[in-house]
């Protein structure tokens, strides 16, 4: 894999912004780099949650930044060309006793959630693809620079989560249809005349 080509912006962040709409993300993006098919993207969370996952309160009250870490998500593709959020987000320390959590890395999770390598709008954009478009999942998992499996098991997720996520879905029905298909295959043994298959 080639290395990214840092190329500084000379617009404004809100412009590039919204161009890429990482503002919807929660995000501001820092700089950019080419590496050949791939447009990566480094960026910066517009907002910080310091809650602890370990504290029950999660208010960060005694939390401080320790270092930050990079975030590697696969975001829309741009131009035609997948893209690759670098996003810096700031560890932190709990100094409090009774936690049984130290270091954790600050969540966003309004672009992604935790241990996930995607950002939430890949995976409607996979359905929209799909459905609307007609497109495969390696067409997919090539537009998005990501393997066919995870393209697939995202597009799996999503919907099971659209059909059994809501478990008021089936307060309103009352009756049941049963559609039976039955194919009979006769081979030489039918009168004469008869159709290769017949239906009931």
């Amino acid at each position: 894999m080639s290395h990214p080509t840092v190329t500084p912006t000379l617009a404004p962040n809100l412009v590039a912004d919204t161009i890429c709409r990482t503002a919807e993300l929660g995000l501001s993006i820092d700089n950019a780099a080419d590496a050949g098919n791939v447009t990566h993207l480094y960026c910066h969370p517009v907002t910080v949650d310091l809650g602890c996952p370990g504290c029950e309160q999660g208010c960060g009250q005694g939390c401080r930044v320790r270092d930050h870490v990079e975030r590697r998500l696969t975001d829309l593709p741009i131009a035609g060309h997948p893209s690759v959020l670098h996003v810096r987000v700031p560890r932190l320390f709990c100094t409090s006793d009774d936690c049984e959590v130290t270091i954790f890395r600050a969540s966003i999770p309004q672009a992604a959630d935790d241990r996930q390598t995607v950002t939430r709008r890949v995976t409607r954009w996979i359905l929209q693809r799909m459905a609307c478009d007609g497109m495969s999942v390696k067409a997919c998992a090539r537009g998005l620079g990501i393997g066919w499996d995870k393209t697939n098991q995202l597009a799996l997720t999503a919907c099971r989560h659209l059909a059994y996520g809501d478990p008021t879905r089936l307060d309103r029905v009352r009756v049941l249809g049963v559609d039976e298909h039955k194919w009979k295959h006769v081979r030489g043994d039918g009168p004469p005349g008869s159709s290769p298959s017949s239906s009931t």
